[in-house]
């Protein structure tokens, strides 16, 4: 197999927290697998990797975060809806939080492995995780809260025909996630399969 490691993004400061770990790309076969932090200019890097030579077709794209800046999810998650791409998450070993949800929204067929397993509410680690909008800072803070950033996150649940995920959103306790069951996820229209792509 062969392994292409794209740095998308340096890490960056935000408002008082320390480096967080910028997305990167890994790519094997059909497979992609993107991880880390979702951080501005991330959109545009990911449509130059989707742009770029590769070894064969990709198929599906492995998501691995926790979250970060709602636009440039919302952009990711566009680019693999046009690319024609499948996402998938695997509940057993990664998560998908906050603006990777966007991500996970975008695929054409949606992945949710090992969903079934997913105690739904707020207290598992692993898997999808759904919340509010915030502006950088502590999200134990109500002034962090971004009803903008939560209107447009709706509106491309909606855009990506999943509008039941933004109930979800508003499940989350204010400083946690909300993460779905498999038999949640697929009633939503959220998950097309809780099997492997």
């Amino acid at each position: 197999m062969r392994w292409r490691v794209l740095a998308c993004v340096a890490a960056v400061s935000l408002a008082g927290a320390g480096p967080s770990r910028a997305m990167s790309l890994s790519e094997s076969g059909d497979r992609v697998t993107l991880s880390g932090s979702i951080v501005p200019g991330d959109g545009e890097a990911f449509a130059r990797f989707l742009a770029g030579p590769h070894a064969q077709p990709l198929r599906v794209v492995y998501l691995d975060s926790g979250g970060g800046k709602v636009l440039e999810g919302i952009a990711i998650g566009r680019a693999i809806r046009r690319a024609g791409l499948a996402t998938a998450v695997d509940a057993h070993a990664a998560r998908c939080d906050s603006a990777c949800t966007l991500i996970f929204a975008g695929g054409v067929r949606r992945h949710y492995v090992h969903g079934e397993d997913v105690y739904e509410g707020m207290s598992g680690r692993s898997g999808l995780g759904f919340h509010t909008a915030h502006r950088p800072g502590n999200r134990v803070e109500a002034n962090t809260l971004n009803a903008r950033g939560t209107d447009n996150m709706r509106r491309f649940y909606a855009e990506m025909g999943q509008p039941g995920a933004a109930t979800l959103v508003d499940k989350a306790a204010f400083n946690t996630l909300y993460r779905p069951s498999g038999s949640t996820a697929l009633g939503l229209g959220i998950a097309t399969s809780l099997q492997a792509p």
